[in-house]
């Protein structure tokens, strides 16, 4: 099982919690587009802190061939596009994990 772990924190020139809402509701829409996801969760940071991300995404495939599907499938790459245009700092990884 591979695990993808992504963390968005939001421009300080936008609506923090409007956007928040709006990347929540863009990433919980993919899982029904996508067969490869295997497990997802989409959450919202509550303790405000200046090292704190805004948003997290836990995501889990079966192999890292099912991993690059998605990365590569249109409606994730749509979703990119718009997170970069909203996000300060993207961060990520991806490790292997218990199935």
């Amino acid at each position: 099982m591979i695990v993808h772990v992504v963390m968005f924190k939001v421009r300080d020139d936008l609506d923090r919690e409007a956007v928040k809402r709006e990347i929540k509701a863009r990433l919980d829409a993919l899982p029904a587009k996508i067969d490869v996801i295997r497990r997802w969760e989409v959450g919202l940071n509550v303790v405000a802190s200046p090292r704190a991300y805004d948003v997290a995404l836990i995501a889990a495939f079966d192999s890292l061939e099912a991993l690059q599907t998605y990365q590569q499938h249109p409606d994730h790459v749509a979703q990119v596009e718009y997170l970069k245009s909203v996000s300060a700092s993207i961060v990520a990884v991806d490790y292997e994990g218990a199935g």
